[in-house]
């Protein structure tokens, strides 16, 4: 019976969710991460000041109303929505939407800033006009823009009061709607104008690559996946590897077969099981072959003492006078149960003894079941044979005659009086299936997996007036087995017994 669940299924299975779990709370960190936290300072602006550097570059070289259109240009390029803004938050190019107050409040910080002295460094105040419409070729900046450095730690030495100084670089998230945002502040956006800002939009978090590119983590996790396959495969594979080796001699040994032995080499706990595998193994090998050696020994050791007392008996039966000849019959029916059994008990040894020095041959099965029939029942009818021309099988002739014999023989014994026998052959796949079949009583299920067993009697069939030892269908199944076939018994529909020999064909 294969298992429903191997383990070679369960330690996959829960390699792959232990995968699972790891990528899912990698993929829970990323996230984290890209909700603008730790990659937000550095991997994000730094991916999205580095296009927003091209952006500013351009936008000199082309016309004021053109502005939106290479903006447009950078937003269907990276899949985001580009803006550009000055520090007062006046749309200088993209769409015209409106942004959320917490991202005009932070575009806008440089406008509210108190005017600080001059100095170095210092700025003077600019006015609110709005960049000219136009440029010409010799009023274009230089094309070196440079970004605004963070601002310096502790208090600015150039301002004395008023709001924060204005943050050269941010990324936030916005609820209604909700957006994923990040700004690149230009601290010239045009020469002699104001600073402004580069703002960029996205509904993915990820920015579709621009914000943070997962495809190397994929290839990361694909290669970690690989990776583990091939760390994990060699160790399962030998895993399964043993149990599967356990699994089949121990099926061996169930099915009679003690010459079954499980491959060694390993020096963990399933080597240790599979040594002591072999151990019983080799064990009840020697206990079965011992008594089969006893069983043949006493079988040959009665053979001569019953046919001298069968012999005695009936020499006593003719001298006998006839008051005494009741008596006799009953001693004289002894005797023949006793020759009976011992013949049985030397069959079975034959049997097993063939088995070990079986050669496999092309039998033909019409023949050999002819010849088995005309033995057992003789010509009267009551064998009735179906078994086309021409159908072979591999077997030992004289093994596969005695199976046959012993099966038509208890069939006529315990069902002859109920209808005829019948000897048919089927072909299923690879192998012939040999029935021989009756319509007498049947057997009670619970003793089918039974009746092939040495010396199982069933007390309901099986008296002392109908004769048997409970080794005939023993015989039957050493004699199949040894021709590596199997031999199977089922109760007909509405009543019989049919046994069915399966070998494979010739």
């Amino acid at each position: 019976m294969n298992a429903r669940f191997p383990i070679y299924a369960k330690l996959l299975f829960w390699f792959f969710v232990n995968l699972l779990v790891l990528i899912s709370a990698g993929w829970f960190v990323l996230r984290g991460q890209l909700r603008f936290t730790i990659f937000s300072e550095n991997t994000v602006t730094g991916r999205v000041a580095q296009v927003a550097n091209e952006l500013v570059k351009e936008l000199p070289l082309a016309h004021s109303l053109a502005w939106s259109g290479v903006v447009e240009k950078y937003s269907r390029k990276y899949g985001v929505t580009f803006y550009c803004y000055d520090d007062r938050g006046r749309l200088l190019a993209g769409p015209a939407v409106p942004l959320p107050r917490m991202i005009h409040s932070r575009i806008n910080a440089s406008a509210r800033r108190a005017p600080g002295p001059p100095g170095p460094g210092g700025r003077p105040p600019r006015d609110n006009n709005f960049p000219p419409e136009e440029f010409t070729p010799e009023d274009r900046p230089p094309r070196d823009f440079l970004f605004d450095a963070e601002p310096p730690e502790g208090p600015n030495p150039l301002r004395i009061d008023g709001p924060p100084a204005p943050v050269s670089r941010f990324v936030a998230e916005s609820s209604d709607p909700h957006l994923y945002w990040v700004g690149i502040r230009i601290e010239r956006l045009l020469e002699d104008r104001l600073p402004g800002y580069i703002l960029t939009s996205s509904e993915s978090s990820t920015g579709r690559g621009l914000y943070f590119d997962v495809r190397p983590f994929m290839w990361y996790g694909v290669g970690a996946l690989a990776l583990s396959v091939l760390i994990w495969f060699p160790f399962v594979r030998s895993l399964t590897r043993a149990v599967k080796s356990m699994r089949d001699a121990t099926g061996r040994l169930a099915e009679g077969d003690f010459e079954a032995r499980v491959a060694g080499g390993r020096r963990d706990e399933l080597g240790q099981l599979g040594s002591g595998i072999n151990r019983m193994a080799g064990r009840l090998k020697g206990y079965v072959d011992g008594q089969k050696r006893f069983l043949s020994d006493v079988a040959h050791e009665l053979c001569a003492p019953t046919a001298r007392l069968q012999m005695s008996v009936g020499v006593l039966e003719q001298r006998a006078p006839e008051s005494e000849r009741e008596r006799l019959a009953d001693v004289r029916e002894e005797v023949e149960h006793m020759s009976a059994l011992v013949h049985e008990l030397l069959q079975f040894s034959k049997a097993n003894i063939g088995a070990r020095q079986t050669q496999l041959q092309p039998v033909d099965v019409l023949a050999l079941a002819r010849k088995a029939a005309h033995r057992e029942g003789g010509d009267d009818g009551r064998v009735m044979i179906a078994i086309p021309e021409g159908g072979h099988v591999l077997a030992e002739p004289e093994l596969l005659q005695r199976a046959l014999g012993n099966l038509i023989r208890n069939a006529i014994r315990y069902a002859g009086d109920a209808g005829p026998i019948h000897v048919t052959a089927e072909p299923h796949g690879e192998e012939l299936h040999i029935t021989v079949s009756d319509e007498g009583p049947g057997i009670p299920e619970a003793a089918l997996p039974k009746i092939f067993d040495p010396f199982y009697r069933l007390d309901e069939a099986r008296t002392k007036e109908t004769g048997g030892v409970g080794l005939g269908l023993a015989i039957v199944k050493t004699c199949v087995e040894a021709c590596n076939g199997a031999v199977t018994a089922t109760n007909r529909k509405p009543k019989g017994l049919a046994v069915t020999i399966a070998l494979k064909r010739a």
